[in-house]
């Protein structure tokens, strides 16, 4: 059984930390390390983290020097990796208990190097949210991910094996994942999506990427210094990517929340209890 290096970056998330270090100790697939780097947090998170690690040998504890930001982080933690394949786990989401072993049988049936899922929402208390679910296409190719941006940080596994040696941009603008994967596919690699909503995203109004107009502006930039397309095409692309985000606003998804929830171990919030 291959050995999957999760890597989460955490920053003052000792609300939500043990939830989502709980959700990878519930995986059916045992073959995993947790690879936790902590990134200068001012809060509880370190304690949080060290007390699951001195009770599981498979979690590992790293300490930033100085807070560096997501990218940094999970740099430094791809440095401590060993695994064949390396997943990722925002420290306040949650993965479904058959997430990795669905997802590493989905890439080795079909040979596949980069992969990730569907998800749905819950909210700051963990409840799944019944408007909303992310849906993912099987084959995703440079203009297909500009047009629907579909690739969760967190479902994604990587076959490091097939795509070699890679690392985040060390910047701390917004989307440093979304320009990470693009650079996967200028070197001709596709993502492959597994449709089941196997990541609970957790909607918190603290998060950068709540910032709906900055994003919009971060990702047009991000589309328009994409030379390989045409600037038509680049421009089309952004105006699926923003006409899907006012759809998904005016009419959301409906979903089957209590049927999305019996797949998580871990989803009471702490509001909860």
């Amino acid at each position: 059984m291959d050995k999957v290096s999760i890597i989460m970056p955490v920053y003052n998330c000792e609300k939500f930390l043990g939830y989502s270090i709980e959700s990878v100790q519930a995986q059916d697939y045992r073959n995993w390390e947790l690879i936790i780097v902590n990134d200068a947090s001012t809060d509880k998170s370190l304690a949080v983290a060290q007390e699951y690690a001195a009770k599981d040998y498979r979690i590992k504890v790293v300490e930033m020097p100085r807070n560096g930001g997501v990218s940094e982080a999970r740099n430094l933690g791809l440095q401590y990796a060993d695994g064949e394949y390396v997943a990722f786990l925002d420290s306040d989401d949650v993965w479904a208990t058959n997430k990795l072993s669905k997802q590493i049988a989905f890439m080795r049936k079909n040979n596949y190097e980069l992969s990730h899922t569907a998800y749905a929402f819950m909210n700051e208390r963990g409840a799944v949210m019944e408007n909303g679910k992310v849906d993912v296409d099987l084959s995703v190719d440079m203009e297909k991910y500009m047009k629907t941006t579909q690739i969760g940080m967190s479902t994604v596994i990587i076959d490091r094996r097939k795509v070699g040696k890679f690392e985040f941009p060390h910047d701390r603008k917004l989307s440093e994942d979304a320009r990470l994967w693009m650079n996967f596919m200028r070197k001709g690699h596709k993502f492959h999506g597994l449709n089941e909503a196997l990541l609970l995203y957790r909607v918190r109004e603290s998060q950068i990427s709540g910032n709906k107009l900055k994003m919009a502006k971060s990702t047009l930039k991000r589309y328009w210094d994409e030379k390989n397309f045409p600037a038509f095409r680049r421009l089309c692309c952004f105006l699926n990517y923003a006409c899907n985000g006012v759809l998904k606003r005016i009419v959301p998804a409906k979903i089957n929340a209590e049927a999305i929830a019996e797949n998580f171990s871990t989803r009471r919030g702490p509001e909860n209890g």
